[in-house]
């Protein structure tokens, strides 16, 4: 399985069913999510789309299967196009998008989940920015959504420390909209989305765009981001992580250049 596709009442939720890879996002699951985002957006009987994973996990991060062979300047930029792509259009429908979280959010999981409009957690929900511990940075937009969510410190915290943080001190810091203790995130989304149905879908969809202009990286930002995602990723760090990530070892740093 890769992603499963399921109306629930006014919701249509896409679940992230790759058991054997602990949810790990690959390209294709990436373009089987833009497509039914794609079509979630022209049909009016959809109130709001829940992203969620299957098997306890959220999403654990990019494939490093699929991308252990990918190291160059060319690939780590299809990588950041195609992840900013995709939060892209998360943010771009004109309904609401909620994150259900039971399990970890890593890496590229946990900035999927920046581009959601609400995080539902699970009482086993956590959240890791490990980017720079795999010697790389963030690549879709999250070194400017994450403070706009969570305000400038928590968010350097996050990205520098890349420690991972439970569903409580998520909730604490703002990450985290609401933590579903007696049911499961999806549940409690699905709750979210009934409520939906006491407002006006087109002022719901101008209030979303609104809420999205606020926090959308600006192009400069982008751009930034992009540029040093792409240097970090073809960089000896990076290299040397992924292999200590199979190998099970820490990685071996390299001294930071004046």
């Amino acid at each position: 399985m890769t992603l499963r596709r399921d109306r629930e009442g006014a919701a249509l939720v896409l679940t992230v069913d790759r058991p054997d890879a602990k949810n790990a996002l690959s390209r294709d699951i990436a373009r089987e999510l833009f497509e039914a985002c794609a079509e979630a957006a022209t049909d009016a009987t959809v109130r709001a789309v829940v992203v969620t994973g299957a098997g306890g996990t959220f999403v654990s991060g990019g494939d490093l299967r699929e991308l252990r062979s990918a190291t160059s300047r060319a690939d780590a930029e299809a990588l950041s196009d195609w992840g900013a792509a995709l939060c892209a259009r998360l943010e771009d429908l004109p309904v609401p998008v909620i994150a259900a979280i039971d399990g970890a959010a890593i890496g590229g999981g946990a900035e999927l989940a920046c581009a959601c409009d609400l995080r539902v957690a699970g009482a086993s929900a956590s959240f890791s920015f490990r980017q720079a511990r795999m010697g790389v940075t963030t690549a879709w937009g999250t070194s400017s959504r994450l403070p706009a969510i969570v305000g400038a410190g928590h968010a350097a915290r996050l990205l520098l420390f890349g420690a991972a943080i439970g569903a409580e001190e998520a909730a604490r810091i703002g990450l985290v909209d609401e933590i579903a203790s007696e049911t499961s995130a999806l549940a409690a989304a699905l709750a979210c989305v009934a409520e939906l149905g006491r407002a006006s879908p087109s002022a719901v969809a101008r209030m979303k765009a609104l809420l999205v202009h606020a926090r959308r990286p600006s192009d400069a930002a982008r751009g930034l981001e992009r540029a040093s995602f792409v240097e970090s990723w073809v960089s000896a760090d990076h290299v040397d992580a992924v292999e200590a990530f199979f190998e099970k070892r820490p990685p071996r740093w390299s001294p930071r250049q004046p």
